[in-house]
């Protein structure tokens, strides 16, 4: 392997683990508080920022359901924060993380979400450089070491 495609790989994957540190620490901290919808809703609607169209989705379909996205919310970003972490499913948790990075800057949360987005999206643009260095290519690597193993020393 050329030390150059070597460095993107490592480069690739150390940007998507502490990416995904960033979402699993948001994730676990939101489960700890005890996260909750209720008052987001008329945060949002409030805001003059935020688009009408988000605002209505809001009203009519967060707030009915605040019980699901109080749970949806944290596990989400558990969910993307381990699977950026470890590499498994590296794909799902990127569109997970990049789903709700525009749902949070459209309800005007800026905090570090924008800077979260451009990074998965380079990510995303990056994704097999992203995902060499991850537990699914270990267990695709040790799979096909362990079958030639076993084809070039057959039992007798």
């Amino acid at each position: 392997m050329k030390i150059r495609t070597l460095t993107n790989h490592v480069l690739f994957s150390l940007i998507r683990v502490g990416l995904g540190i960033s979402w699993l620490h948001e994730g676990i901290f939101k489960v700890q508080a005890h996260f909750t919808m209720s008052g987001l809703t008329q945060a949002v609607t409030s805001n003059t920022v935020t688009p009408d169209w988000y605002k209505v989705f809001m009203v009519h379909f967060v707030e009915p359901n605040t019980a699901l996205f109080n749970l949806l919310i944290p596990w989400g970003e558990i969910l993307a924060g381990a699977g950026l972490i470890t590499g498994i499913l590296t794909l799902p948790a990127l569109s997970g993380a990049i789903f709700m990075n525009i749902n949070y800057w459209l309800a005007n949360m800026i905090y570090i979400y924008p800077l979260q987005l451009l990074v998965a999206v380079i990510l995303l643009i990056a994704i097999r450089q992203a995902s060499h260095f991850s537990l699914a290519n270990l267990y695709f690597y040790l799979k096909d070491r362990m079958r030639r193993k076993s084809e070039s020393n057959p039992s007798v």
